[in-house]
């Protein structure tokens, strides 16, 4: 009986990822790039923001102060492998069984020669992360994303993300194995769940994210925007098509939206534009200006670039 029960299982996962291979085309974000509960969603940013300036963000740099970055580095690889279970999960209902393969293989290496995966050895052993997620399995199912939205305490993410989250939290195995073999209690979980918000939050600074931040023009839509090229490249494995949901200049926003900022012409605050000194040479002359036009000197405009996510 358990034979069979098991055998229907992995047949009803094989045919969810035919299905997947079938898929013509990731489900859109297009709604997502609307925004179209902005407002709340800028309530919601400006509460994580205050939460991140009086809890996380001191908390974070405590951990940097307290916490060789060796060790740091420790604990964010053993956080990774611990969500390799989910990424092999992902790719198999994907239908990247070979992927799935090397998911197994670099969990295993990592469990057993990179002490529980404090190590990253499988990336020295041509085994680099390939980090799949149930948000990016129902976008390759074709589900569109839903409207963008600002989750308290979670951070950026669209109503398919969202439920994906849900999802991982019920049918991850990490903590019904760990709970089988371990007299585990809540308090362990919350610390665990603390620990991962402040490494996180330590692997933004070193990323400069705040810097970014910090410089850019509207902090909210450079978070949306980076977000949702993030997971636009994540659901393309890195390489989105030319076509991809980015929305048109002409693309109706909600009551009161604000537009995406153009990756393609934001650039670090440190490389703004300057204005160019002309030389003596380059200076008009007065045969050369037509009556009646005024010189108007050149403004520089210091446009702030994008932050990408880690």
């Amino acid at each position: 009986m358990r034979q069979s029960a098991v055998e229907r299982v992995v047949a009803a996962a094989l045919l969810v990822a035919v299905g997947a291979c079938a898929t013509p085309h990731p489900g859109s974000m297009a709604e997502a790039y609307r925004d179209p509960y902005e407002k709340t969603n800028r309530k919601l940013y400006t509460f994580n923001k205050q939460l991140d300036h009086y809890a996380l963000l001191p908390a974070a740099h405590v951990y940097r102060a307290v916490v060789p970055g060796a060790a740091r580095h420790g604990v964010t690889n053993g956080f990774n492998n611990l969500g390799e279970p989910v990424s092999f999960i992902n790719a198999v209902l994907q239908g990247k069984i070979k992927q799935a393969f090397r998911t197994v293989d670099r969990f295993m290496l990592n469990s057993v020669l990179g002490v529980g995966g404090l190590a990253d050895v499988a990336s020295d052993l041509g085994r680099p992360e390939e980090k799949e997620d149930f948000g990016q399995t129902f976008a390759v199912w074709g589900v569109k994303s839903g409207p963008y939205l600002m989750l308290p305490f979670f951070g950026p993410s669209t109503l398919r993300d969202g439920v994906g989250l849900g999802v991982e939290f019920a049918v991850d195995p990490v903590p019904y194995v760990r709970n089988a073999v371990l007299d585990w209690k809540f308090f362990y979980s919350a610390a665990e769940f603390g620990l991962k918000a402040v490494d996180l939050r330590s692997q933004l600074i070193d990323a400069g994210a705040d810097g970014l931040l910090a410089g850019s023009l509207d902090e909210y839509a450079t978070v949306r925007s980076a977000y949702l090229q993030h997971r636009q490249s994540q659901i393309y494995d890195g390489n989105p098509p030319d076509d991809a949901d980015a929305m048109p200049a002409d693309a109706p926003l909600a009551p009161g939206g604000t537009r995406q900022p153009d990756s393609s012409t934001l650039q670090s605050p440190s490389a703004a534009p300057t204005t160019p000194v002309p030389s003596a040479s380059d200076k008009p002359t007065a045969a050369d200006k037509p009556a009646g036009d005024t010189m108007v000197p050149p403004v520089a405009s210091s446009p702030a670039e994008m932050p990408k996510l880690p």
